[in-house]
């Protein structure tokens, strides 16, 4: 403001509107010591000393808002970062939206998920899953084959079994079996999750599950495949390694020795196995392996096998832009090749009754730790004909026929 000007208002400041006096101060053309100085006091002075006191308050307000909406942007630019990055569980990014952190809209902004995704996390609901001991399973139906799942903690052989029994769910394979009600149970929970991308739980400590189906065969409608699937959880399958075949696991009920045909699937973990060579109590997964065949050797249970199925899991974290199958191969020699061997010798000692075959098993995309995001087809298609070509199979009946 132009000198002559601002003293030409301090002398006429006694007469001038409250509110042009605070657009001088606000415009910072006139402080109010210089209108103090000028002689302005009273009830003026103080409205005037009111608004500055007031105008500090506001802006000191705004600072911290300010403040806060940039640690809120920082905290929701981590968070977006964290689920690109797949560093935040389906679970936690569904309580974000839960506690409105969070939104659809802006994770369809700010990251790539879809819409469908994200109506997939909202609506994720893993339910408690029911295992069971030995003891509380029925005996296993006879005339069927059994096929067993073998691996560590964690190796995937539920989410296998899961994306099996979806599989064959969509092609209208499975007929149901009502002798054991809660295997069909755990059968259909699995199924029926999966479907919607969410992932089984890890089977706990002590549990095992037996699921009697039996499934119409693809290429032919007038054949059905009555099966036995059986799978306990990794902790039993340690404890077998540790103490052998006993009672308490697949002595169990005849679980294993009766005179059902077999097909034995060992489940090898290629996560863990990239993390550490070693599992639990230092044992690689290879000596657990080796062990349990020469235990099922040493029962006379591979005279009754038809088919053993090495099926390397979570195989979507081999090197980008391999043959899936040639690498597995190569995999297994690399680093198995005394399990490899041995199965090889028993094929000879048995003359070929049973083949040994190595797969590579993915289920789909996996995203944010347990959100199965599509499913794959070719991994279950692959041992649902495997199934179909070596396990028992009966002709349906004439009635059934009838209706075919």
């Amino acid at each position: 403001m132009d000198k002559i000007i601002k003293q030409q208002i301090l002398m006429a400041i006694h007469s001038m509107p409250v509110q042009d006096l605070i657009a001088f101060i606000d415009a910072k053309d006139i402080t109010l010591s210089e209108m103090m100085e000028a002689g302005l006091k009273g009830n003026i002075l103080q409205q005037l000393q009111q608004h500055i006191k007031n105008a500090e308050e506001l802006a000191e307000i705004n600072e911290k808002a300010k403040h806060e909406n940039a640690l809120k942007e920082a905290k929701l630019k981590e968070i977006f970062e964290k689920i690109e990055k797949g560093e935040l569980g389906v679970l936690q990014i569904k309580n974000l939206i839960l506690e409105e952190t969070i939104s659809a809209d802006q994770l369809q902004k700010y990251t790539l998920l879809t819409p469908e995704l994200i109506n997939k996390i909202k609506s994720y609901n893993k339910l408690p899953t029911d295992f069971h001991s030995w003891g509380d399973l029925p005996p296993l139906q006879l005339n069927r084959t059994d096929l067993y799942f073998f691996g560590q903690p964690g190796s995937g052989k539920s989410c296998i079994l899961a994306s099996i029994f979806n599989f064959c769910d969509k092609h209208g394979m499975i007929i149901n079996n009502t002798s054991n009600h809660e295997g069909t149970k755990y059968m259909n929970q699995l199924k029926d999750e999966i479907a919607h991308g969410i992932l089984p739980d890890s089977t706990a400590a002590e549990g095992v599950n037996y699921i009697p189906i039996e499934l119409r065969n693809l290429h032919n409608k007038n054949l059905k495949h009555p099966l036995n699937f059986i799978e306990m959880s990794g902790e039993l399958f340690n404890n077998a390694y540790q103490g052998g075949i006993k009672a308490d696991n697949l002595a169990a009920k005849n679980y294993l020795t009766n005179d059902n045909r077999k097909l034995i699937f060992f489940v090898l973990d290629y996560d863990m196995h990239q993390k550490s060579f070693y599992g639990e109590n230092g044992t690689s997964q290879s000596s657990k392996m080796q062990t349990i065949l020469a235990l099922l050797e040493s029962i006379d249970i591979l005279k009754k096998t038809d088919g053993i199925y090495i099926i390397i899991s979570k195989t979507d974290l081999f090197p980008k832009n391999v043959n899936k199958e040639e690498y597995a191969f190569e995999f297994m020699n690399n680093h198995y090749k005394n399990f490899m061997e041995n199965c090889k010798e028993l094929r000879e000692k048995y003359r070929d009754q049973f083949k040994v075959i190595i797969y590579p098993y993915s289920i789909g995309e996996v995203k944010y730790q347990n959100l199965l995001t599509t499913f794959d087809e070719t991994s279950p298609t692959y041992i649902c004909n495997a199934i179909m070509s070596h396990a028992f199979a009966s002709k349906k009946s004439w009635l059934g026929n009838l209706f075919n």
